[in-house]
C-alpha cells in the first residue's frame, strides 16, 4: 500500500508565493516516487484546504475543500472522514512555517515530517543566533549590530558606521532575501532599518563584503549521517547588486547560477566541510542549504551567511539544482527526505517515555 504524505504549503509569511511555487513541484515529484500525495493549503487567512493534486500539479485552484487536524487519528479530518498521514512535508516558508512553530505543532500530533525539529528550525531561522553558533564552532562570520524596534539609535548608528561600507540590512527572522538592503552610503541607513522593519521586530546591520561571491551548499542527511552537495556560485546580473527577492523570483534573468562553482579543489572542499559541520552544530535534519560569502580578491576567505532548513523547491530553486549536479535528481531527493523523516520516527518509538 502507498504511503501517504500530506504537502503542507502556504501560510502566513511574506514567502506565501514561494511555498506555492515549491509544493507544486514536491507534490509531482512525489507521486513519482510512488506516494499518495495530500497537498493541504493553508491560506493567509481561514481554515486549511485539501487541494486537488491534479489541478494542483496544473497550476489548478487551491479552493479545495476545508480540512480539520486530528490528534486522535494522526491526520486530517474531511467531514466525518478520517485521513491518516504516514509523514508530512513542510513547505511553508519563513514565518510560523520554517522557525519551529510548525515543527511543534506537528510534534503535538505524533505526525512524523521531513527537516529539521523545533530547536534546529527556530534556530536556523535566526540569523544572530545561527552566526552565534556558527562561529562558536569555528566557522568564520562577519560582525553586525541589531537592532530592536524598528528604529537605529545613535549608538546602533555609530556602531554600524565602525563596521565599514557597504552594509547589508536584514529581518533576523526572515528567508528568500525579504526586506534585505543593500546600503552603501550611511545617509540611507535608516531608511533601510526601517524598510527591514515591517518585516521582523529585530533587524540586523551587517558588515558587507565588497562583490562578495554568493556561494550555496546543499546538506542532506541526519545528524550522524549528512552530506553536502557540490558548491554553487549566485551569480546576480540584470542590475541586481546582490541575489534580492527580485532575483529569485520575479526576475527570470535575475541572476546565473554556476553548478559546481569556479572554485579550487581545496577551498570547495572546505565549503562543503563547513556545510556539514553548521548543519550539525544546530542538530538539523533532513535538508538544509548553506550560504557562504567568499571574498573575491582572497579565495581562500570566506564566511558563514545563513542556513536554510526549508530550502525551496521551486522548479529554478538552488537547492534541488545543487543536488541534481551531485547525482541525485529531485525525485530521488524528495524521496530520501520522507525515508529520512520516517527513520527518524521509528528512532524516537525506541525511547522510553516512562522510568524503568
Amino acid at each position: 500500500m502507498k504511503k501517504r504524505i500530506c504537502v503542507l504549503f502556504g501560510g502566513r509569511s511574506a514567502e506565501h508565493e514561494v511555498s506555492v511555487e515549491s509544493a507544486r513541484t514536491v507534490t509531482d515529484k512525489l507521486h513519482m516516487a510512488g506516494y499518495s500525495v495530500m497537498p493541504v493549503y493553508i491560506p493567509r487567512r481561514g481554515a486549511w484546504r485539501l487541494v486537488a493534486r491534479g489541478a494542483f500539479v496544473g497550476r489548478g485552484s487551491l479552493s479545495g475543500r476545508k480540512v480539520g487536524l486530528s490528534m486522535e487519528k494522526g491526520g486530517f479530518t474531511l467531514g466525518a472522514r478520517a485521513m491518516k498521514v504516514d509523514a508530512v512535508f513542510p513547505l511553508v516558508h519563513g514565518s510560523t512555517g520554517e522557525d519551529g512553530a510548525l515543527q511543534g505543532f506537528l510534534e503535538l500530533l505524533d505526525i512524523p515530517y521531513v527537516g529539521s525539529g523545533i530547536l534546529a528550525s527556530a534556530a536556523g531561522m535566526d540569523k544572530v543566533l545561527s552566526k552565534s553558533i556558527a562561529e562558536a564552532n569555528g566557522l568564520p562570520v562577519l560582525p553586525h549590530v541589531v537592532v530592536e524596534g524598528g528604529r537605529a539609535g545613535p549608538s546602533e548608528l555609530r556602531a554600524s558606521a565602525r563596521l565599514g561600507l557597504p552594509l547589508f540590512v536584514k529581518p533576523v527572522r526572515l528567508g528568500s532575501s525579504v526586506g534585505v538592503v543593500k546600503v552603501k552610503a550611511l545617509r540611507d541607513l535608516p531608511r533601510a532599518v526601517a524598510f527591514a522593519s515591517r518585516f521582523d521586530s529585530s533587524v540586523m546591520i551587517e558588515k558587507g563584503v565588497d562583490r562578495a561571491r554568493e556561494i550555496v551548499c546543499g546538506v542532506l542527511g541526519s545528524a550522524s549521517g549528512a552530506a553536502a552537495s557540490v558548491a554553487g556560485e549566485v551569480i546576480p546580473k540584470g542590475g541586481h547588486e546582490f541575489y534580492d527577492y527580485e532575483a529569485k523570483y520575479l526576475d527570470e534573468n535575475g541572476m546565473d547560477f554556476a553548478v559546481p562553482a569556479g572554485l579550487s579543489r581545496r577551498t570547495e572542499e572546505k565549503l562543503r566541510a563547513a556545510a556539514v559541520k553548521v548543519f550539525r552544530a544546530l542538530g538539523c535534519h533532513g535538508m538544509a542549504r548553506v550560504d557562504f560569502f567568499l571574498d573575491p580578491a582572497e579565495e581562500k576567505r570566506f564566511y558563514f551567511g545563513e542556513i536554510n532548513t526549508i530550502p525551496g523547491f521551486t522548479s529554478h530553486s538552488l537547492y534541488p539544482t545543487l543536488w541534481k549536479n551531485t547525482g541525485v535528481d529531485i525525485v530521488r531527493l524528495v524521496d530520501r527526505l520522507v525515508r529520512l523523516a520516517l527513520d527518524r520516527r521509528r528512532a524516537r518509538g525506541r525511547l522510553k517515555t516512562v522510568r524503568g
